[in-house]
């Protein structure tokens, strides 16, 4: 059940609020040849809201394999002592591979959680450890 949502919703880059309430804040993602490919500010509903989906999702961000750089900053909000996620990632291919971000995820030293797959269930296993 959780593929077929998460097929439709996913795109590239996709934020995933787990928290009570609504996130905000800014994401800049650079590619492997140092330009900014998403470079935004961002409103996720919280999981409480009616039936409004809790991921922000962007499509179109990979421009070629390799190292990848994400830096993201929440507006009002710590979780854990920490406001911001600055990580490297590695995608092997610009057609399979997505990134959720976890924004409140259930891993305490890992409060907001970046994850590489190539589906909503690949995302899930590595989450599930928590």
């Amino acid at each position: 059940m959780l593929d077929a949502i998460g097929n439709q919703v996913f795109e590239e880059v996709n934020l995933l609020n787990q928290m009570n309430q609504e996130v905000s804040g800014s994401i800049e993602v650079v590619d492997p040849e140092g330009e900014t490919v998403l470079d935004t500010s961002f409103n996720v509903p919280s999981t409480e809201s009616d039936g409004e989906s809790n991921i922000v999702a962007y499509a179109d961000v990979w421009t070629t394999t390799g190292e990848y750089q994400v830096d993201l900053e929440l507006a009002d909000t710590v979780i854990s002592g920490t406001s911001r996620l600055n990580q490297q990632f590695s995608i092997t291919s610009t057609e399979e591979d997505i990134v959720a971000i976890s924004i409140g995820s259930s891993d305490e030293s890992e409060p907001i959680a970046l994850r590489v797959g190539e589906s909503f269930s690949d995302l899930g296993q590595t989450n599930a450890t928590g």
